[in-house]
């Protein structure tokens, strides 16, 4: 008698997230809904990294100021010190070098819409555009500040130092300083650029300038991308050819897409990334032609959100981050509430996932990584909490350090308490940090026979061998309600390595010479020793019988009973056996 057992493999999931309403809209590949897991180049998912406080003393003090990084900007100077600039929404500039201590920048007043302030890097000093009704001015290396004197014209032969005009933006291209919407003589200017004398940004001529009225609306950033300065404005895309004011050259990029300002966009060594609130909304690549648009998976989202001005998008760590005022089943929010982060490397097209922290969320994060810890990218958070930067996929574990601990547990079961009167758990292997959730959702499976009833038999996972111990809950939903869940099975995975010796050896009367806790000589406790190296591999796990139904849709997550642990799967294979068609 034949076997009528049919199986149905998942082991693609470079598809990324879709937020497409409809199952028939969705790839083999792609998932409706996950949550702070990374999608593997070359199949499989993982949770996130997770993320670690960059400055231990908060940048400002969070009882008395709101903590709503605006824009945020690394300068690399010559002798290898990297400073950090954070323009906030109390309208105050803060910067801090490498010992991660923050500062106010002097008394300057951040008042550029919606952005705060911009920057251009000038040898080792920053330019700070700060509104077209504020002067511009200008940070040394040792940060002292100089105000720039606006409106002082001057000829290149007879050049006047020490000026620059008021404006929103500002960008170095070319040899020149450029900058964008101006005030002059008590006129507002909000499609005007205007350029510096070549080779000194604080030394500017009254006629050096181009108005660009064509496609209406504001201009809103300026960035220097290969040979050209991309001009974004309200509802278009300028681009700036040329050397000097007898060669440039304006040339339409778009007439149908624009840029809300500076946190909006970003670039890499390759393309121009950036948030277009005009046609509908959404992420575009622009690599020299035409932008091209990379959001198609996410449109359900961008189509919700409203507030436009909080949306920050950064190129770091080689993945595109976007930060959006939006929730999953809630729709438009006010401030940041979730990531997007675009992985170009996976799949042929790019594979979208969805981060979120227990305790905010990244608003801009710093451009190129900002290397202030080595190779991993650096971002601010926006939080009622927190007032600090955090280093991003930098924990090899499925959980944040992101609250200040001022004494630390010693046992399973208590708590760290933190300046901010907050308590961290500690589970039973002596790990502490912030919980974060962490979950994959499958396509419809339905064995290409949409409507046809099957009897779903017990499912195989290929989960990742795991550090720490861990249960899953496969929880299963049937015939495209995606509400109700039918039912739930727990997936017990252990822990396996080298087993290994305690400090006292055979002197031990308790486990007799072995460490069996998974810390090992970095235990809190402090009875480990060296824990042997977890293997490597898969190991293979049976849920539960899914029982009758059309088609069926697969939720993995974590046991609440077994938090702060990395988990991962290769590979699903549904097993079903085909009912009589009628």
């Amino acid at each position: 008698m034949p076997n009528r057992l049919e199986p149905i493999n998942v082991v693609d999931f470079t598809g990324g997230l879709n937020l497409r309403r409809s199952e028939f809209q969705l790839a083999d590949n792609e998932s409706p809904d996950l949550l702070n897991v990374d999608i593997d180049p070359r199949g499989g998912f993982a949770t996130r990294k997770g993320w670690q406080r960059w400055n231990i003393d908060d940048a400002v003090d969070v009882t008395t100021v709101q903590w709503e990084p605006r824009n945020a900007y690394a300068v690399s100077h010559a002798n290898g010190r990297q400073d950090t600039y954070i323009a906030n929404s109390d309208k105050k500039i803060y910067y801090s070098e490498p010992d991660a201590v923050f500062h106010r920048l002097g008394t300057v007043a951040a008042n550029g819409v919606p952005h705060g302030a911009d920057f251009a890097t000038w040898g080792t000093d920053v330019y700070l555009a700060l509104g077209m009704f504020t002067q511009s001015a200008r940070a040394s290396i040792t940060h002292t500040v100089t105000t720039l004197t606006p409106e002082t014209w001057s000829e290149v032969d007879a050049p006047i130092a020490n000026t620059m005009p008021r404006a929103e933006y500002v960008e170095a291209h070319a040899g020149y300083l450029f900058i964008a919407v101006t005030q002059e003589a008590s006129v507002n200017y909000y499609s005007r650029v205007r350029f510096s004398h070549p080779g000194y940004p604080d030394r500017w001529r009254q006629s050096d300038y181009i108005d660009i009225d064509a496609g209406g609306g504001r201009i809103t950033n300026l960035m220097s991308f290969q040979d050209h300065l991309l001009i974004f404005k309200t509802n278009s895309v300028w681009a700036l050819y040329g050397y000097d004011e007898s060669s440039w050259q304006l040339v339409k990029v778009s007439t149908a897409l624009g840029c809300p300002g500076p946190q909006g966009c970003t670039r890499s060594e390759t393309a121009v990334y950036f948030f277009s609130s005009a046609d509908r909304g959404g992420i575009y690549g622009y690599n020299g032609q035409q932008p091209l648009y990379l959001s198609d998976r996410l449109r359900p989202a961008f189509e919700e959100i409203l507030n436009s001005d909080n949306v920050f998008v950064s190129w770091a760590g080689r993945r595109l981050w976007v930060s959006v005022p939006w929730v999953k089943n809630v729709g438009s929010t006010v401030d940041p509430s979730t990531t997007f982060v675009l992985d170009l490397d996976v799949g042929q097209s790019g594979a979208w996932t969805m981060y979120r922290s227990s305790l905010g969320s990244l608003g801009p994060v710093l451009d190129g990584g900002a290397d202030i810890n080595g190779s991993n990218p650096v971002g601010a958070l926006w939080s009622d909490e927190l007032a600090v930067l955090v280093i991003l996929d930098y924990i090899d574990g499925a959980y944040d350090l992101l609250l200040r601990e001022t004494t630390l547990a010693t046992s399973a079961g208590d708590s760290i308490v933190t300046t901010s009167g907050l308590e961290i758990r500690v589970t039973g292997e002596g790990t502490v940090g912030d919980e974060f959730d962490t979950y994959y959702r499958t396509r419809w499976l339905n064995g290409g026979w949409p409507d046809r009833k099957k009897s779903w038999r017990r499912p195989t996972f290929i989960c990742r061998q795991v550090p720490i111990p861990i249960d899953l809950i496969v929880e299963t939903f049937r015939d495209y309600n995606e509400t109700q869940i039918q039912r739930s099975r727990t997936l017990h995975l252990r822990a396996k390595g080298i087993a290994y010796w305690t400090t006292e050896g055979f002197a031990d009367e308790i486990d007799h010479g072995f460490d069996w806790t998974t810390g090992g000589k970095d235990d809190r406790s402090g009875r480990g020793a060296n824990w042997g190296i977890t293997q490597a591999g898969s190991t293979l796990e049976r849920a539960g019988s899914q029982g009758l139904a059309r088609a069926v849709q697969m939720r993995v997550r974590p046991s609440p009973t077994t938090p702060l642990r990395k988990w991962g799967v290769d590979g699903i294979v549904a097993k079903i056996v085909m009912r009589r068609f009628r």
